[in-house]
């Protein structure tokens, strides 16, 4: 059984399809699959239910979804390694790290860090690509309302960035897809259009693919949006591989600290 939270809901038993219809389930399910094996007060998960404040029957009804959620789980194929329990103050969801892709994305993200630090770039970019592919869209997609759910896609789009920026660090340094690199580059910037890292990152992409011109265009546009919008100038690194790229010095890319994943 497979529970996927890195896009829309997904639950999987084998070929058959067990994502709950009903709104309030889902969000039940996600809260319970972000934290779990952590017992959850009925507080808190009424809270994420009805973010706007509860109804009357919100605890009747809490237990209600519970109780459809315990049917779900009892009658898929993987009954025994899944237990809803309740438990003071609330409600524990305990499964199988491997069934969510939550838990295999924090697990390569890890894993990549630490190959990183072991000077190990092969081993690195196959975690940080095996990460990036769990990967199907935004995070828990329609069901933030609650403080729950908004804190731990918020945690995972910030995970997702530094996979992100490390996959595409090590693509370039190693020659690997570098087009594809530079165009995933160009998106990130799109949805992040101040982030310094990024346009040092694609500036660099640029300079080594023999794009320089592209590359110090790229530099131009950065520092007027800088310059026009936030009243400042780009940061010593970003100047540094500016000034890399004028000087066409390839050797000083080492000295580069965007040029670390």
């Amino acid at each position: 059984m497979r529970f996927k939270l890195l896009g829309q809901l997904q639950v999987h038993d084998g070929d058959r399809i067990l994502t709950p219809r009903a709104h309030k389930l889902r969000v039940l399910l996600a809260t319970l699959l972000v934290n779990h094996r952590q017992v959850l007060s009925i507080e808190s998960l009424i809270d994420e239910l009805w973010p706007q404040g509860p109804p009357r029957t919100a605890l009747q009804a809490l237990r209600v979804y519970i109780s459809q959620l315990r049917k779900m789980l009892h009658d898929s194929s993987a009954n025994g390694r899944i237990c809803l329990i309740g438990e003071p103050p609330g409600y524990c969801l305990s499964i199988d790290e491997g069934m969510l892709d939550v838990v295999e994305f924090d697990r390569h993200h890890e894993l990549a860090t630490t190959a990183l630090e072991a000077h190990d770039e092969e081993a690195a970019l196959r975690h940080f690509a095996a990460a990036a592919n769990l990967w199907r869209s935004a995070p828990l997609a329609g069901l933030r309302e609650g403080m729950l759910l908004q804190s731990a896609a918020s945690r995972l789009e910030e995970s997702w960035m530094a996979v992100e920026e490390g996959r595409i660090t090590l693509e370039v340094r190693l020659g690997r897809r570098r087009g594809e690199a530079i165009a995933r580059l160009r998106e990130l910037i799109a949805r992040n259009p101040y982030n310094e890292r990024l346009h040092g990152l694609l500036m660099i992409a640029l300079f080594l693919s023999g794009r320089s011109g592209e590359a110090l265009q790229v530099y131009r546009n950065m520092r007027r949006r800088l310059v026009d919008e936030l009243g400042i100038e780009p940061g010593d690194e970003l100047r540094l591989v500016h000034q890399i790229v004028l000087d066409s010095d390839r050797a000083a890319l080492e000295h580069a600290g965007m040029w670390t994943a």
